[in-house]
């Protein structure tokens, strides 16, 4: 394995790993209305928010397998996960205005970044 392909893989594990971790804090606000204060406010407690975390981290689990059906499902549920936060906004399960509002948004281009990402990557899956 040369070095690029060695690098690639890291960086592929990495936003895999990181993925799954910020999915999981995301079930966890779904089921207790915040995680480690990150929220300024606690938001009501929603099976919503825990499912779209969930899509997060299944995106994760799937990017982990480095196999192009894992990257397309990843990028799935990844996107499922953006639509999602979407969609708590819309409902007014979320804050549409304020602090947490910009956080929910600038969490939504994370997300982004990583299908970005992958989808850069392609070429490193098998």
């Amino acid at each position: 394995m040369n070095q690029r392909s060695r690098t690639q893989h890291v960086g592929i594990t990495a936003v895999s790993i990181f993925a799954i971790i910020a999915g999981l804090g995301e079930v966890v606000v779904g089921f207790t209305g915040n995680y480690l204060g990150i929220l300024s406010q606690d938001v009501r407690p929603s099976i919503s928010t825990a499912v779209v975390g969930a899509f997060y981290s299944l995106g994760g689990l799937s990017l982990l397998t480095r196999k192009k059906w894992g990257a397309v499902l990843g990028i799935l549920f990844i996107s499922a996960e953006i639509l999602g936060r979407v969609y708590l906004v819309v409902a007014d399960i979320a804050p549409s205005k304020g602090e947490d509002a910009v956080k929910i948004v600038i969490g939504g281009a994370i997300a982004l970044a990583v299908i970005l990402y992958v989808w850069s990557q392609w070429k490193a899956f098998d």
